[in-house]
């Protein structure tokens, strides 16, 4: 045997006799009655990290699906600067600010799918990681989401006062309605 897949068998077989071993109940999915085969899975990557419990909630849902592809989606907001700005700064000091404004976004998306992407590296499975920006990110994740003829995504919902989900929405909610319901978990 490869002493790669070797590796990824082991490593799979060791953290699940840890869970076992320790009686940590596994998050149920929403969505039981799917009968469909998961070809390829994405998981959505903004605003902040996924917590651990829902790692291993994506962990498990590997071990269960079995996924031919899986891909990470990093998702940035990037909203147009108003008009103003450029009377106020310039048409240089204006992109610049905006490029150090991307590269900031940027560094934040890769931090948010950085547990993702090395929970990824125990399975033998091909994956791939897409950068999307755009002024609404449950846009930009349906959109690929179409795209890409994805099975299934995983999703979560950043914690934010009620103001917030009223002012901004919420991402998730936007994105069940955007997709089939049955395609979806929510962690």
């Amino acid at each position: 045997m490869d002493p790669k897949k070797k590796k990824n068998k082991d490593d799979v077989e060791r953290v699940n006799k840890r869970i076992t071993d320790t009686g940590k109940k596994v998050m149920k999915r929403k969505d039981e009655e799917r009968t469909e085969a998961v070809k390829t899975l994405m998981i959505a990557s903004y605003r902040k990290n996924y917590s651990k419990e829902s790692l291993e909630a994506i962990r498990q849902i590997i071990l269960q699906e079995k996924p031919e592809k899986i891909i990470v989606l990093k998702a940035i907001e990037q909203k147009a600067p108003p008009e103003m700005v450029d009377a106020n700064i310039g048409v240089e000091s204006k992109k610049d600010f905006l490029e150090s404004v991307q590269d900031e976004k940027k560094e934040q998306a890769d931090k948010y799918a950085q547990d993702i992407i090395e929970l990824l590296e125990i399975f033998d499975i091909p994956s791939e990681v897409h950068l999307r920006k755009g002024e609404n990110v449950a846009d930009e994740i349906i959109e690929e989401f179409e795209n890409l003829n994805v099975d299934h995504i995983i999703i979560h919902e950043p914690e934010r006062g009620p103001l917030g989900k009223v002012i901004e929405g919420s991402i998730s909610e936007n994105v069940k309605r955007g997709v089939s319901t049955k395609k979806v978990t929510l962690l």
